[in-house]
């Protein structure tokens, strides 16, 4: 008995002994990561790369091995020893990598050779296809998305590939998808602990829902976010979230906050020299200031990040600069500008593979053009947005079109074709559940039953269209539809 209560202290010193040495590794482990995660992300001059599950991995090895001379000089960003030791031990992925975390816009041309030579490492062309998105090239990226899976083991290949898939289901409007393929990312990051994508995917989540203008969810999923960003101490990516926590108060009417929030990221963005960022909140005050009819301030401002975007050569920046210009010239009454700026906003989209974008360009170019009894000419642009249904099927600008579509058939006094268009563009709606979109399609099926002299089933369709209005808490729409409802009645 005696002998077996000193094996049972014996084993008990031992476990508490490899307790304490167990957690002084990790806290090893993490001091190095932080202090590595951060040299690393403040080395990149444009859209930062830093993958950190690999880091962690390299990290982890180096404890392992005890290459503290090594971890100190990687956590200062020198990575060519850490690379070295690597490649000695045959991690010939992680050593390219972590060079590719030291220098993106350098050292890319490794990858890519590194992927012809092993064209089936999955690991390698995720990452490569990281490197293409974040270099804004879109069909070398999808390239690389054809070769990466969609479903099956959770891991962080998988998880990579559903980052980028949620981006591509998006700008095709498929929000269901995209939103699906995001939170399915954001909850392997987790898993993994791979901390900095998954705050990324929450990121794309809350422009998503914002999209969708599930305001609520996409304010969990930016705030979400912001904390990860906060504990990581990464500025420039908390001034990302305060920039579209922005653009979540500017759809809510909240201008107010919405200021705020621009102006700590603009803050943020000038103290850390990061002229394209703040060109892109300059952009963003433009369309706040359009949503306030402040027309003026909007130009000055869609302007000024303009010329920005422009010495930058940022074709994405330049683009939105000229689709806020073109709206300040809607609100103008100036209908042959907005023809011209959404032209060469829509050819600069269509050059970076931004359809989405694009399309709504050609909408607000037919609309221009239908203002001006061109009705032909508005028809012509709004056939070639629906002539993509097939292809993707669920974009909301393709019930936009119908819509539009419907408006002109009205317009020349073909009752049924109006009619059967803004049914196709409610049938749209529907399937992306986009409440102001459906309340417009209801509204103006309702003015068909008026023109149809069917009084009794106007106002229950225009009762319909201000259910989904205000379920919306869409003011400006509410005030329409209930104009034309006292009409009728």
């Amino acid at each position: 008995m005696k002998y077996f209560v000193f094996i049972c202290l014996f084993i008990f010193l031992l476990l508490c002994l490899w307790s304490i040495v167990r957690y002084y590794a990790h806290l090893k482990i993490w001091h190095f990561y932080k202090l590595s995660f951060n040299a690393l992300y403040k080395k990149q001059k444009s859209e930062p790369y830093v993958s950190s599950f690999y880091l962690m991995q390299i990290i982890k090895f180096l404890v392992k091995k005890h290459q503290n001379r090594i971890l100190l000089l990687l956590s200062l960003g020198k990575t060519k020893p850490a690379e070295t030791f690597l490649l000695k031990h045959r991690l010939h992925l992680q050593a390219l990598l972590l060079k590719t975390m030291s220098s993106s816009a350098q050292n890319i041309t490794h990858l890519e050779n590194f992927v012809k030579n092993n064209p089936n490492n999955k690991a390698a062309i995720a990452e490569l296809a990281i490197l293409y998105f974040n270099e804004n090239d879109i069909s070398k990226t999808k390239q690389c998305l054809n070769n990466l899976p969609v479903s099956g083991k959770n891991n962080y290949i998988l998880a990579r590939s559903l980052y980028l898939q949620a981006f591509f289901d998006a700008r095709e409007g498929d929000l269901l998808s995209a939103s699906v393929h995001a939170n399915q990312a954001a909850q392997i990051f987790h898993k993994l602990k791979a901390f900095y994508e998954e705050a990324l995917a929450y990121l794309v989540s809350g422009i998503i829902y914002r999209t969708a203008i599930i305001t609520d969810v996409a304010q969990m999923m930016f705030e979400t976010a912001l904390k990860i960003f906060q504990e990581l101490n990464l500025p420039n990516e908390k001034a990302k979230i305060f920039g579209n926590l922005g653009m979540l108060m500017a759809i809510q009417k909240r201008f107010d906050e919405a200021e705020d929030y621009y102006n700590k990221a603009i803050d943020i963005f000038e103290t850390n020299k990061k002229s394209i960022k703040s060109a892109e909140i300059y952009n963003q005050m433009g369309q706040l200031a359009l949503m306030q009819e402040n027309s003026s301030l909007a130009q000055k401002m869609a302007e000024k990040a303009l010329l920005l975007h422009q010495k930058e050569e940022n074709f994405a920046g330049m683009a939105f600069s000229k689709e806020i210009l073109a709206y300040v010239a809607w609100a103008q009454k100036n209908y042959n500008h907005v023809v011209q700026l959404t032209f060469e906003a829509k050819n600069l989209y269509q050059k970076l593979e931004n359809f989405s974008a694009g399309y709504e360009n050609l909408h607000l170019m037919a609309l221009a053009f239908y203002e001006q009894d061109k009705l032909d000419e508005a028809e012509k642009i709004l056939r070639e947005i629906t002539g993509k249904k097939r292809h993707i099927e669920t974009n909301f600008h393709i019930a936009n079109a119908y819509n539009l579509l419907g408006l002109i058939y009205l317009k020349k006094h073909d009752i049924k074709r109006a009619k059967g268009l803004f049914q196709q563009s409610l049938d749209l709606e529907q399937v992306n559940n986009r409440l102001s979109g459906i309340a417009t399609d209801y509204a103006n099926m309702g003015l068909i039953e008026v023109y149809a002299g069917n009084k009794e089933q106007a106002i229950k369709t225009f009762q319909t269209a201000l259910d989904y209005a205000k379920a919306n808490q869409d003011d400006e729409l509410i005030k329409i539809i209930t104009h034309h409802l006292q009409q009728v009645q």
